[in-house]
Parts: structure tokens; C-alpha cells; sequence
């Protein structure tokens, strides 16, 4: 018998040819054992990457969906990068060409937009400057209904123009008013933060005068104390049931938003990026995920502080409407001293020389109140909120 082997057939019986072929396993030796576990490692980590980064793009998409694609548009023009870092002189700024400062300003509002509506004021106007680098913050609350000129709408308040103009007209509003370019946007549902301040066990607030609200019931005693996403947001929104109004409301907002920052930078860096996440229930932005977690671990290395004020104003009515009107000297006063990082409530603190000779800062270009202000200020007595 001619036992010759066809070509590629070596080491099979030729009268097996046509008969099923025998399963010979493959000798595994360590090499191949250690190159397939290597593999295994690098697969695995590669569908855990690209699982988390779909995780994150998709929170990066709810954080934004707030926003239609125009309107995105438009608050990336609006948005400004920060301003470079101060040099001692001209000349050496001209030398230096340095690069952009560790502190920016954010936008915040909070909409009070109802079921079905198109069009809403912010509820909530807010300035705050995040220094990474000396972990300062500052949270400044501007009058829903402080009176400023919005291009093509003459003159409104300032809360009119997130109607009028979306989150970027919203951005260059309070951008002209306070002097400064804004980095970023940040719109809050207050309601929607009931859920947040419950799954961080409460927020810890000082409430300056108690109350029983009209609308939800809730009565809340003067003093420190912790309160329930329910009893904070109803802390947030009073305004009839306090002292000074709005201008009441406008520091309880402030003391909410700090106690939930406190609460955030307070809980385990692992615990963080879920943190966040929920954080898109309850905003819109255009922060990334990515980026909310960076700043919130370098608050959390640097330990945060958070200094809050209002911005000098007073009440007034004018043809039957009531406005808030700006204390131009002692805002243009309050800006410089947030721009350099000190307390704004401090007087007596001295101004820097770049934020002295900074003619921006505070320039309200956008107010339209009275320029001469000394017998509503006496009346109101709003001056420090």
C-alpha cells in the first residue's frame, strides 16, 4: 500500500482521508499561559474602559440636555476662558505671557421654569469665583430683580434675561454686570435637589429667622441644624414668611449651595464620581463629569473655603414696577475684593493694586438704576444683604 502523505496532511493515515478529523489539544506551556492571562487583563480593562467612558459621556449628556444644540452654541460664545494670572508690571506681563489664572467665574441660576412653559426667569441669580489653586470660593447672589438694559428688550430685570436670551444671554448679562468673564454655567432645579440633599443625610445650615411656609407647611425654628431635602428646599424658596424677602431668600440659597458643597468635599473620592452623577438630575451645564470631579478633589486636597455675599442694593418702585437698584461704589468695592480672593464682606481689608486699577471689575456696564442712589439706600437700608 503507497503510504505516501498528501501535501499538508503529514501524520494522518491516508484511509482516514475521508473520515472525520481527530481533535489533537494544544500543549499550553507557561509562556502562552502568562501571554494569554496578559491578554485576558488587557481585554478586560479595555471593556471596563470603554463601559466607564460610555457611563461618563452619557452623564456628560444628561448634564447638558437641558440645552438644545443651538443653545449649546450660543453659550460656548458666550463663555469666556479665565483672565491671566497678574503680573507685577506691564513690562513683565509682557515678558511672562502668562498663563490663565487658577480662579474663574461661574454662572449660576436656578430657573423657575413651570410644566409646559417655553419661556422662564431665572429664580436664582448667582456669581461664584473658584480659585483650584487656593481652594477659595466665593458665592455672590445678584437681585432677580436688580434693573439692567438687555439689548433689544430695553430696560428689565436682570432675571429677564435668561427668558430673553437662553443660558448665554443669561451668561452675558451678569458677565457685563459684574465685570468679568465667565467660564462657566451652571442652572439648578431646586426642586430636583430634594432627592441629593436626602441621599447625602442632610445639609447642616444656620437658620437666621424661623418661619412656617404658606406653601409647604413646613416651619423651620432659628439656630444650626441639619435639614431634609424637603425642609431645605423650602428654606430656599421662602420669600413672604422672612424679614427682607428675596433678599432673605437670596442667603438661604447661598447657605444651601454651600452645605451641599460641604457635604460633597466631606464624602470618600470614591464616592465622588456617583455624587456627581446625581448632580445631573438636578442641573444643567456645561461642565463634563470629568471635570466637576477634578475641581472637586482639589477642593477636598486644599480645603475648601466659601465666602458669601450679596451684592449692595436696595429696593425701589418705578412706573408701578418694583426693581432692585445697584450700590455702584460699594459693588465696583465688593468685585475687587473677589477677584482677589478676600472676604467680600470685609471693608476694611485693602484692595490690591491690579483689581484697584481694574476699571471692569464691578463696572455694572449693564445697570440701569439711579446713578445717584443716597436717598434709597437710606430708605431701604439693603446695603449689606
Amino acid at each position: 500500500m503507497d503510504e505516501t502523505l498528501a501535501v499538508g496532511e503529514r501524520g494522518r493515515p491516508i484511509e482516514e482521508e475521508d473520515g472525520p478529523e481527530e481533535y489533537v489539544p494544544v500543549r499550553w506551556t507557561r509562556k502562552k499561559i502568562a501571554l494569554a492571562a496578559a491578554i485576558g487583563v488587557v481585554v478586560a480593562a479595555l471593556s471596563i474602559g470603554c463601559a466607564a467612558a460610555l457611563y461618563l459621556h452619557t452623564l456628560d449628556l444628561a448634564l447638558s440636555g437641558g440645552m438644545d444644540a443651538a443653545q449649546k452654541d450660543d453659550l460656548a460664545e458666550a463663555l469666556q476662558p479665565p483672565k491671566p494670572k497678574v503680573a507685577a508690571s506691564e513690562a513683565a506681563a509682557a515678558e511672562a505671557d502668562e498663563p490663565a489664572s487658577s480662579a474663574y467665574y461661574v454662572a449660576i441660576l436656578g430657573c423657575d421654569a413651570r410644566p409646559n412653559e417655553t419661556i422662564a426667569r431665572s429664580d436664582v441669580t448667582m456669581l461664584a469665583r473658584v480659585d483650584t489653586e487656593t481652594g477659595v470660593v466665593h458665592l455672590v447672589s445678584v437681585p432677580r430683580d436688580m434693573m439692567v438694559e438687555i439689548e433689544g428688550h430695553g430696560t428689565q430685570k436682570i432675571n429677564a434675561a435668561l427668558a430673553f436670551g437662553g443660558p448665554a444671554g443669561a451668561v452675558r448679562a451678569l458677565s457685563a454686570f459684574a465685570g468679568v468673564p465667565i467660564t462657566h454655567y451652571v442652572e439648578l432645579r431646586f426642586e430636583q435637589l430634594v432627592e441629593l440633599v436626602d441621599r447625602l443625610g442632610g445639609v447642616t445650615v444656620d437658620v437666621p429667622e424661623g418661619f412656617t411656609s404658606d406653601t409647604s407647611g413646613i416651619t423651620l425654628a432659628a439656630g444650626t441644624q441639619t435639614l431634609s431635602g424637603e425642609e431645605a428646599l423650602a428654606f430656599a424658596r421662602e420669600r413672604y414668611a422672612v424679614s427682607s424677602g428675596d433678599f432673605s431668600r437670596a442667603a438661604a440659597q447661598r447657605a444651601i449651595i454651600s452645605a451641599i458643597a460641604d457635604e460633597v468635599l466631606a464624602s470618600p473620592p470614591t464616592g465622588l464620581p456617583s455624587l456627581v452623577g446625581s448632580l445631573a438630575s438636578c442641573v444643567t451645564t456645561d461642565y463634563t463629569v470629568a471635570e466637576l470631579v477634578d475641581t472637586a478633589l482639589v477642593l477636598k486636597d486644599t480645603g475648601a473655603t466659601v465666602y458669601s455675599a450679596a451684592c449692595p442694593s436696595y429696593s425701589f418702585g418705578e412706573g408701578g414696577i418694583s426693581y432692585v437698584g445697584t450700590m455702584y461704589d460699594e459693588w465696583r468695592a465688593m468685585m475687587q475684593r473677589v477677584d482677589a480672593g478676600l472676604d467680600p464682606a470685609d471693608e476694611s481689608v485693602e484692595i490690591p493694586e491690579p483689581q484697584a486699577s481694574d476699571e471692569d471689575l464691578g463696572a455694572a456696564t449693564n445697570a440701569c438704576s439711579p446713578r445717584d442712589y443716597s436717598g434709597h439706600v437710606d430708605q431701604a437700608g439693603f446695603k449689606d444683604n
